[in-house]
């Protein structure tokens, strides 16, 4: 029963790690991000340990997780680009309002400057989201209500 939780989590983890990079599907929260990365690293590792006959104790187990946590940590230290943050909510669907077009920045950690972009955003349920780039010149004003909300999560100083 132990190893049947373990390929379960393996296929979910490794599923929604793949999905969001390579489909629409984003994870918006870094904390969810990195322990989803965790679970995935982790449970192939202990399912070729289990294979092989290497990974025995409660011990060598433990040591493996406090590995894969280190090398995950580092990995997404050194290779994230940060959060995408809604700077402003610029529509909002009039049927659903879960259906927003946002303007959102990122600010990469090692490069100066920030990239941005517009998009349709779903939002499905905390910390997932399904992103779709949008061109805002062909939009149904039937659909889709003008907020032009300011969010700033980027948390820049108000202009003066």
């Amino acid at each position: 029963m132990k190893h049947i939780a373990i390929y379960i989590l393996f296929a979910i983890s490794t599923s929604l790690i793949m999905m969001n990079r390579y489909s629409p599907l984003y994870i918006n929260n870094s904390t969810v991000h990195f322990t989803v990365l965790f679970i995935a690293v982790a449970s192939f590792i202990i399912m070729v340990g289990h294979f092989f006959g290497k990974l025995k104790s409660n011990r060598s187990i433990l040591f493996t997780y406090l590995m894969v946590g280190v090398l995950c940590y580092l990995k997404s230290f050194l290779t994230w680009g940060g959060d995408w943050k809604t700077q402003t909510v610029v529509y909002q669907n009039t049927i659903n309002p879960n259906r927003t077009i946002e303007f959102q920045m990122r600010g990469d950690r090692f490069a100066f400057g920030y990239k941005k972009r517009i998009i349709e955003r779903l939002k499905i349920i905390p910390a997932f989201d399904w992103t779709t780039d949008i061109d805002t010149t062909a939009i149904n004003p039937l659909q889709w209500e003008r907020l032009d909300l300011d969010v700033n999560e980027m948390k820049f100083a108000p202009e003066k």
